[in-house]
């Protein structure tokens, strides 16, 4: 059987992509290849795709970096990597965005199918404006969006169906509202919790502080203080933060800062604890409410491939209700932080692993979600042909 090929192009490949390649991969019908422009851990993305053309290039807006970009351009590496890409003819492309390379590849694969995926939607992304931002950064995110939209034959987007309705231009594509979902090989059997102490993971770095955003060490401090441990996976999403963190885990016995794990590897570290926790609180009187309310963390699917419970902010709506609905974990507010320990031990624990269980088939994308996706890529595939 002639497999499908479908390409991934990616600035940094992200997580849904690669669960989304290796189911493909594992149905046996597609043959995915990656383009990416930074480096991958080829022993893990081999296992999802059948070829990798990498250009390794950086998006720094600095004097050296805008010289070592120029060189890279212009270089014989580059030249092959364009003829190489210009070679591809595959069922069709998915784009993630919003980027300028990953940009660029759509006007250079002219009259081939093409997807746009919105990881992330950057038009509901907004902040008042304040001296230490400009908001440059996402003022350019939101051009290269609409660009992708407007170049594509359909939209893929991470998040809830109907959300591209709230944008502040009217796009007349079709779509498919995607969630994370879970591979079947990453997914652990809930899990009795033995623990005399309770253990909450987040599956992330902190972050100090941002506009909008609650400061990470108020929320160690308010859960840690009631004897509750919390452990953080992965570097501070901004490295000046390290030190703070690295001092915090130092005399603070409750707190642990934990070096990042392969994906592939992370969820069974976090079958170890009682509970996944989602602590992104926002202050909507600065940042654009849209945001954590059609917001997805992809977290919270590595909780249910691991096996364990969920704590979630109701802020961000469309994710506690399907932690709500399945019944899967529980809903706090920032205020219910320092009341976090009394209301964990009201919970019935016995029955949310059980439902955990249910949620790691019905979010599976080998056994689920993936017949849904291959239905969009036949009408987009389709669409072209015509």
């Amino acid at each position: 059987m002639i497999k499908k090929e479908i390409v991934f192009v990616e600035y940094v490949p992200n997580i849904i992509n690669l669960k989304i390649a290796r189911a493909l991969k594992s149905s046996g019908k597609y043959g995915p290849t990656l383009v990416s422009f930074s480096e991958v851990d080829k022993e893990l993305y081999n296992k999802a795709f059948d070829k990798i053309l990498i250009l390794n290039v950086k998006h720094s807006l600095n004097r050296a970096n805008l010289i070592d970009l120029s060189k890279k351009l212009f270089s014989k590496e580059s030249r092959n990597f364009v003829k190489e890409l210009k070679k591809l003819n595959p069922y069709l492309f998915q784009v993630t965005g919003p980027d300028l390379f990953t940009l660029w590849v759509m006007f250079i694969t002219k009259n081939k199918p093409k997807i746009y995926f919105a990881y992330d939607i950057w038009d509901f992304y907004g902040k008042k404006f304040s001296i230490r931002n400009l908001g440059i950064k996402e003022f350019l995110q939101r051009k290269f969006e609409r660009i992708g939209f407007k170049k594509s034959d359909g939209i893929i987007h991470k998040g809830p169906a109907g959300e591209l309705n709230f944008l502040k231009y009217k796009i007349n594509k079709i779509d498919l509202a995607i969630l994370p979902g879970c591979l079947d090989e990453w997914s652990s059997l809930p899990k009795k919790y033995t623990g005399k102490e309770i253990h909450l993971v987040f599956a992330g770095g902190p972050l100090k502080s941002s506009d909008g955003r609650i400061h990470f060490l108020d929320i160690v401090h308010q859960i840690t203080l009631q004897g509750i441990h919390l452990h953080t996976y992965g570097e501070c999403v901004d490295k000046k933060d390290t030190p703070l963190f690295v001092e915090e885990e130092r005399r603070n016995r409750y707190y642990h800062f934990h070096k990042k794990e392969r994906v592939d590897k992370l969820n069974k570290e976090l079958s170890k604890y009682t509970y996944g926790i989602n602590p992104d609180f926002y202050d909507t009187s600065i940042i654009n409410p849209l945001w954590p309310k059609t917001s997805v963390a992809n977290r919270i699917f590595n909780y249910i491939e691991a096996g364990i419970p969920i704590i979630i902010n109701k802020d961000a709506e469309y994710m506690s209700e399907l932690v709500k609905e399945n019944k899967i974990g529980f809903v706090i507010g920032y205020e219910d932080l320092k009341n976090i320990k009394e209301m964990i031990n009201q919970q019935d624990y016995k029955k949310m692993l059980k439902n955990v269980k249910i949620a790691q088939k019905k979010c599976s994308w080998d056994k689920k979600l993936i017949f849904k996706l291959e239905e969009f890529y036949k009408k987009i595939a389709e669409k072209l042909a015509v």
